[in-house]
C-alpha cells in the first residue's frame, strides 16, 4: 500500500467538489483542499490521475506527494495526531 499526499487549486466550485468526492474514494480530507490517500500500487494512482485528467481543465493543479512508511511514523500534526495511518487491511 502507496500513501500519498494530494493537494489541489481549482477555481470553480462545483468541479473542486467533484475532485473532492473522488479523492474521498481513496483516503481522507485531512484540509479543503488536502487528502491523504492510499493506492495499492504505482499503477492504481496511474488511473486516478486518469480520472482526475477527464475533470479538470488545463488551469487546475493537483499535486501528488508520496509519503514512504518512515517519513509517516516520524510525522505528526500540531495535536500530536498521527499522520496518514495506513490500516493493517484495506478492502477496495
Amino acid at each position: 500500500m502507496e500513501v500519498y499526499v494530494a493537494s489541489f487549486d481549482i477555481s470553480d466550485d462545483r468541479l473542486r467538489r467533484r475532485v473532492g468526492d473522488l479523492l474521498l474514494r481513496y483516503g481522507e480530507r485531512v484540509q479543503r483542499s488536502v487528502f491523504e490517500i492510499m493506492v495499492r500500487d504505482r499503477r492504481d494512482l496511474d488511473m486516478l490521475c486518469e480520472e482526475l485528467r477527464a475533470l479538470v481543465g488545463e488551469d487546475d493543479d493537483i499535486r501528488f506527494y508520496r509519503i514512504c512508511a518512515a517519513c509517516r511514523r516520524s510525522s505528526a500534526t500540531l495535536d500530536g495526531g498521527a499522520v496518514a495511518v495506513v490500516p493493517a487491511v484495506v478492502i477496495l
